[in-house]
């Protein structure tokens, strides 16, 4: 038998990436060009190895200090209004990518045993599911009966994205979850509604980033680079209610093969 990553493992990898770009922003945010005495200026050219009238600029805020010579200069953007919000847009891109991830990841280890032990239960989409031969060739190649059951899933499903809340709720039924929300709210305390609109707003703010670069189709406030103006906070609460939903998911599914095994 093919082991394969837990898929609460491979979310939690992910999602340590979006909050190192959280902790990134947080540091970065609000850096300004500032003066350094001259003795200062000396002891970093010693440091460094260069001319002790080499041009030592410093870019810092209340939390951290950049000090860069003329060779790498630090770019002015940066320090504009907005100027290290890609950081938050890529945590909005990352979240929205782990949560995709973790629900495939899921659908593919949860499925195989759906199909063998509760058929009638699984969802049509993945009753009906069709082979070209040359699908049927390329994974003709795994032994393991599950492993091909996997690649076929895989084939079909790869290119979808969760596009918005509805595409989550798909996902639920091929997992043969009944009463999604319902019992993503029982599990994790929190009010399903508010769940669906912080996530929906996450995956609605990612379509945007990637499909408009972030740029507004109506008039609304700006950046300094003409992008729709992103908050740490915003981004925050929403990467947040993105892992406990998860969470919720992760034992919802466990305790649910339990019951499965139990019943065997």
């Amino acid at each position: 038998m093919t082991t394969s990553i837990n898929p609460q493992t491979i979310f939690n990898q992910n999602f340590a990436i979006v909050e190192r770009l959280l902790q990134m922003y947080q540091l970065a945010s609000d850096l300004r060009q500032s003066d350094l005495p001259d003795y200062f200026k000396q002891a970093v050219s010693n440091f460094w190895g260069v001319p002790e009238n080499a041009q030592i600029r410093c870019v810092a805020n209340d939390k951290i200090a950049i000090l860069s010579h003329s060779a790498i200069r630090f770019p002015d953007a940066n320090m504009e209004e907005g100027g290290v919000d890609f950081l938050l847009r890529q945590a909005v891109i990352m979240t929205c990518t782990s949560l995709e991830t973790f629900l495939w990841e899921t659908v593919c280890k949860v499925v195989p045993t759906l199909f063998r032990l509760r058929r009638s239960k699984v969802d049509e989409r993945l009753k009906n599911l069709t082979l070209t031969l040359e699908e049927y060739i390329a994974v003709e190649k795994y032994n393991d009966p599950d492993l091909r059951l996997q690649k076929i899933i895989l084939r079909n499903f790869e290119k979808k994205v969760l596009y918005d809340l509805k595409s989550i709720d798909q996902i639920a039924n091929m997992l043969a979850i009944r009463n999604f929300w319902e019992q993503v709210e029982e599990t994790c305390g929190e009010p399903a509604r508010n769940l669906k609109r912080l996530i929906g707003d996450l995956l609605a703010r990612r379509n945007q980033i990637t499909h408009r670069a972030d740029r507004p189709t109506e008039r609304i406030d700006v950046d300094g680079h003409g992008l729709r103006k992103i908050t740490f906070s915003w981004v925050n609460i929403r990467v947040q209610a993105t892992k406990t939903l998860v969470l919720a998911i992760d034992e919802i599914i466990t305790n649910s093969v339990e019951g499965i095994d139990k019943s065997i």
